[in-house]
């Protein structure tokens, strides 16, 4: 959720000062989005070829939208991460990089039934945060509740989505603004012998109570899975996110990040898994102050209940 927090750190110190603030850390991309693959997959608690924090990470609900099993009633189950990384730019700087170790958990709550044997709804409430070491100024966190329908056709998933969300300066310190995002997006996945590829297409607009966090966003991606025996993989997810902002102080501006990982996951069970990962995420904007570069690195312990 990286990325996402990014944003939102970014926003929420905006939002101090022209809410009177702006733009802190957290609404930078979740991601993470802690960016990892192998998010666990799907409601089932099965895990598939997944996913990447970047530069917003709702995306987790998304990459984890393979096809629900016919259940003649829903199901819960509870989704969570926790991950410690390395990253070599805290504070998402262009020009004042500074080291640091942060502690990312994320859990959601979930409930999963079908309408049809080909439609899926999903409604889940989630909370995560990133907590650094030495740099306080990035500590960000995200609460939000949400609502997918997917709709499963020939092999292909069609979703939309809905989410409520908030925003937090610090750990879950002060409410920085609140966001309403509605989503489309389609997903496939392909196997071929011990590869599993899964591409998926993202648009997104937030609407929100701070005028700068208003803004489109599109994501696309590639999900790779290799496996390499019954408990160990090799993932990576290349990632492309571009957001046009429409409002506020940030009116006109437009930024992309271009992300690449690589990462060894090794399965405990079918709903436990650790990914250590290496990824390298790059931001372009025309806002110059806005760019930035990242290395991250650390393991990330996937589960699902």
């Amino acid at each position: 959720m990286r990325g996402s927090m990014a944003f939102s750190s970014e926003l929420a110190t905006a939002s101090r000062r022209a809410r009177p603030k702006q733009e802190s850390r957290a609404q930078c991309r979740f991601r993470r989005s802690a960016r990892g693959f192998g998010l666990l997959v799907p409601m089932v608690g099965l895990f598939g070829a997944s996913t990447a924090w970047a530069a917003d990470v709702d995306l987790t609900e998304l990459k984890a939208s393979s096809p629900v099993p016919y259940y003649s009633a829903p199901s819960w189950s509870v989704v969570g991460s926790v991950t410690p990384n390395f990253t070599d730019n805290a504070l998402f700087s262009r020009d004042n990089r500074k080291s640091d170790v942060y502690y990312e958990p994320d859990v959601s709550a979930r409930l999963d039934g079908n309408l049809s044997n080909d439609l899926s709804y999903r409604l889940y409430a989630r909370a995560q945060y990133e907590a650094f070491a030495r740099e306080k100024d990035g500590n960000a966190a995200v609460a939000r509740v949400g609502a997918r329908l997917t709709e499963n056709w020939d092999g292909w998933r069609f979703s939309a989505i809905y989410e409520n969300r908030y925003d937090f300066d610090g750990v879950y310190r002060d409410l920085a603004f609140t966001s309403h995002d509605v989503m489309g997006s389609v997903a496939r996945d392909f196997r071929v012998n011990n590869v599993t590829l899964s591409p998926l297409l993202l648009l997104t607009y937030r609407f929100s109570d701070l005028a700068e966090a208003r803004r489109w966003r599109f994501d696309a991606l590639l999900g790779i899975e290799v496996k390499l025996d019954s408990t160990w993989s090799i993932v990576s997810t290349p990632l492309f996110e571009a957001f046009w902002f429409t409002d506020g102080l940030n009116r006109g501006r437009q930024d992309q990040i271009y992300s690449a990982d690589i990462g060894l996951k090794y399965n405990f069970a079918s709903n436990v898994s650790l990914t250590t990962t290496v990824l390298y995420e790059a931001r372009a904007s025309n806002v110059e102050a806005r760019r930035y570069r990242d290395l991250r690195i650390g393991p990330r312990l996937d589960f699902a209940f």
